[in-house]
């Protein structure tokens, strides 16, 4: 489709052809900006979300004669060959209708059939969801969003990541870490894959986790289970608070052993703090320090241990007695 398809007809004429256009492979960036420019024009914002409210509410646009002419051309002129098309490709509109509405201006579309999001160490993103759901990404993280008609799944490459969903009864939220699965409708909870362990932490709501083998807990908010490869915890009763402190850039010490607390400071800097001192690996410490900020959590270790901090060459730190 170009500009000139889009300029003929009224303002829902206009829509509606595009409203199809973006169902369809491939969806070039040149068209993309075409989109946005069309939709600057006068009225034509509000008659593309007239468009999108009817077609989501009857399921078809059949009551405007001309719509359906201009649909079924965008459908024809820009239909992919039968080898390259997706069965998500129906919810395509849908997803563009909610980027745009969250006033991003960029849509990308995956081969595989799903959004890509990722974070770098030390760095945090928050990302909203054409549905209306929100994603917090923690330090390393990578993730893939696909959502379908009756569907919305998330896969969890690495990392950790906090969900708020959108309630949707119709569409079951899913996220996928390693085969272990989190299904929910509408909810707050946290999910973190290292390696083979996979911790679930529920704030809000209920979910329901399962893996490859068996179903494996439903969970009620301020619970928590772990998967660890074929290994499955009980059902946990936790303040959650430190486990999603992350998301306000705090990592909560209390009750950490000093080798667990390494590991959490060293996930969010590119130069590790590293102990020497085998005999304080299961030290208990307390307190909280913000993501990033090795100064802070040396000084507090060696403030309560009898550990000296030395920064090597590298910018690393080594802790010894």
């Amino acid at each position: 489709m170009n500009d000139n398809d889009a300029s003929g007809g009224d303002a829902l004429t206009q829509a509606a052809h595009w409203y199809a256009r973006l169902q369809t492979l491939p969806v070039s960036a040149r068209t993309l900006e075409q989109f946005f420019e069309w939709r600057k024009g006068e009225g034509n914002r509000e008659a593309f979300d007239a468009v999108d409210r009817l077609y989501r509410q009857t399921g078809t646009l059949a009551d405007r004669p001309a719509i359906v002419a201009a649909t079924e051309q965008a459908m024809t002129r820009s239909a992919a060959p039968p080898s390259r098309r997706y069965p998500w490709l129906g919810t395509m509109a849908a997803a563009v209708v909610g980027v745009i509405a969250v006033g991003l201006t960029t849509f990308a579309v995956w081969p595989s059939g799903g959004e890509q999001y990722a974070t770098k160490i030390g760095e945090q993103r928050t990302i909203r969801l054409a549905d209306g759901s929100k994603v917090t990404l923690d330090t390393d993280t990578a993730l893939t969003v696909a959502f379908a008609k009756d569907a919305r799944r998330i896969s969890l490459a690495r990392g950790q990541a906090y969900f708020t969903v959108a309630h949707d009864a119709a569409r079951p939220f899913t996220v996928d870490a390693g085969g272990t699965r989190v299904l929910a409708t509408g909810t707050q909870f946290d999910v973190h894959r290292s390696g083979d362990r996979i911790d679930v932490t529920l704030v809000e709501g209920r979910v329901r986790v399962s893996s490859a083998e068996r179903p494996v807990a439903q969970l009620q908010a301020g619970q928590r289970v772990i998967v660890d490869g074929s290994r499955t915890s009980p059902v946990q009763a936790i303040d959650t608070t430190p486990t999603i402190a992350w998301t306000q850039g705090r990592i909560v010490l209390d009750g950490m052993t000093l080798e667990h607390a390494i590991t959490e400071v060293n996930r969010y800097v590119n130069t590790p703090v590293r102990l020497d001192a085998p005999g304080f690996a299961e030290a208990r410490i307390s307190g909280s320090v913000e993501t990033g900020d090795i100064g802070s959590f040396t000084a507090a270790v060696t403030a309560v241990l009898p550990l000296k901090a030395q920064t090597n060459n590298d910018g690393s730190v080594t802790l010894r007695p």
